[in-house]
């Protein structure tokens, strides 16, 4: 005879299968709030993979992130960090190319044909660059984010040769000044002044030592290097020790001693 089933047994089998089905939708992520543990575990991997300098395994992890836990109080990081990952994989993979001998076609074809999925480079006539993305989305949605004063320090263009012109260093300046002036409690600020130092510290040298009698002005030439030795000291002010504010007194040696750092001798 077939074994005779009681609604009461059918009724605790479903029940079970149910349960059963629940956890299991809970595993997969399926419903509910996502864990925080799974998103500290996809954050720590990708910075991880960034630290080994295995940006495409980062980039991952991060868009990851990015795209599961929008509502995440660590969702603007992960985008400053897929950021970040995307400017180490163009400078790993196509700027050391280029340092190491490759000309700049070929770098930019190898480099494009590997990672042009990623849709995110922009191409001008002499190099490939980031399209910065990440940080303008970060500025744009959440500009009170505690990682906007980073997106706003990555905005910055810096010039790939001053051809011996003021111009570009002025803009980088004020640039530098700007991201200061709206986040004055940055932990960047020694950075921030340091590059600011360095870049009067070449303006003083074009305005002083310019080969082109047109751009030299003695009066501009003074007034950088106070700003100069100004900035190196708000930088030494600010550093606490750190590496920049070595580097910082260093170079107001070097500036004493007559030392140049553009315009050589």
């Amino acid at each position: 005879m077939k074994p005779h089933w009681s609604s009461t047994k059918i009724t605790l089998g479903i029940l079970i299968a149910l349960l059963h089905f629940q956890a299991g939708c809970m595993l997969l992520g399926g419903g509910g709030e996502p864990k925080k543990g799974d998103q500290q575990i996809l954050f720590t991997e990708g910075e991880k993979a960034m630290e080994a300098k295995d940006y495409a395994q980062a980039i991952h992890h991060f868009q990851t992130f990015a795209d599961q836990y929008p509502k995440s109080r660590q969702y603007t990081w992960a985008l400053q960090r897929l950021g970040e990952s995307y400017e180490g994989l163009l400078i790993f993979y196509y700027k050391k190319k280029i340092e190491a001998g490759k000309t700049e076609p070929e770098a930019r074809r190898a480099f494009l044909e590997k990672y042009g999925h990623y849709n995110c480079w922009t191409q001008t006539p002499d190099e490939l660059q980031y399209n910065r993305e990440q940080y303008k989305l970060i500025l744009e949605k959440h500009p009170k984010s505690d990682i906007a004063d980073e997106a706003a320090y990555r905005m910055i263009v810096w010039e790939k040769d001053y051809k011996g012109n003021p111009e570009g260093a002025l803009r980088e300046i004020a640039e530098l000044e700007k991201v200061l002036s709206q986040y004055p409690d940055t932990s960047l600020k020694p950075e921030i002044l340091y590059k600011t130092a360095r870049r009067c510290r070449t303006l003083y040298e074009i305005y002083a030592f310019s080969p082109k009698a047109g751009v030299r002005n003695a009066e501009k030439a003074e007034q950088y290097r106070a700003k100069t030795k100004y900035a190196y000291q708000l930088c030494l002010d600010a550093s606490d020790k750190s590496d920049y504010g070595q580097k910082a007194w260093a170079e107001i040696e070097s500036l004493e001693q007559g030392t140049r750092i553009y315009i050589m001798q």
